[in-house]
């Protein structure tokens, strides 16, 4: 089904179980389908299960807020109570918004992004080579990320407001329970962001494993045992 939230068009798909409901929200470039098998295994010990899609484009004012603005109008739209929030690397970033507002009992963040980098040498290299080329009017393509590159020039815009939008300032803002459940190897979203995370969370836990960016779905079942774990207790 598709429902309108804050001037946007949402996909969504639902499955009605008992308590607690389980909304997951995935990350940049992702689908209806990057939470498929995780709501699928959800649903197997009897939650209710939300997935939302956000749409490929969006005005090009958009800014992460806008974004999260837009999940919390669906989350009334929806009637949903009870609420678990999943949120992976994009999807992290609006579900700790929606987290700092208190419209969840419990928050899991999978690699969520949203953290700002370790300033590097080859970090302020690439920013200034990019700056030049955009001063001196040349090409942009390959200076982003695969992420980036893939974007037409509204949605560019989009993507660098949302990246350059960091969050530390919200998370004393989230008080409920968190999970944060990280791939050693993630190149995207470092593990020294989660343990900033953990930091700023009062009260919650990081859970380190094997694999990278996606360790969600690298270790499916590891994950599902542990928001099962979560989310139930």
């Amino acid at each position: 089904m598709k429902l309108s939230a804050g001037g946007i068009e949402l996909e969504c798909e639902r499955s009605v179980g008992g308590d607690p409901t389980v909304l997951f929200l995935h990350g940049w470039g992702g689908d209806i389908t990057s939470f498929a098998a995780a709501a699928g295994d959800a649903a197997a010990w009897g939650a209710s299960c939300v997935r939302l899609a956000f749409p490929p484009v969006v005005p090009s004012n958009f800014g992460i807020y806008d974004y999260a603005a837009c999940v919390k109008e669906a989350i009334k739209i929806l009637g949903l109570r009870r609420l678990a929030i999943v949120g992976h690397s994009f999807g992290g970033r609006v579900a700790l918004l929606l987290a700092a507002e208190g419209l969840c009992e419990k928050l899991v963040l999978a690699a969520a992004a949203g953290m700002k980098p370790r300033p590097s040498i080859k970090r302020a290299i690439k920013i200034a080579r990019y700056k030049s080329a955009k001063k001196h009017g040349k090409p942009l393509d390959g200076f982003g990320s695969v992420d980036y590159n893939n974007l037409g020039d509204g949605m560019r815009e989009v993507f660098v407001r949302v990246v350059n939008t960091h969050l530390e300032k919200v998370l004393p803002y989230v008080t409920c329970p968190t999970l944060l459940y990280w791939g050693r190897s993630d190149r995207d979203t470092p593990p020294y962001m989660a343990k900033r995370l953990c930091r700023g969370i009062a009260g919650s836990r990081l859970v380190l494993t094997d694999g990278g960016h996606f360790a969600y779905l690298q270790n499916r079942f590891g994950f599902a045992e542990e928001l099962k774990k979560f989310v139930l207790d």
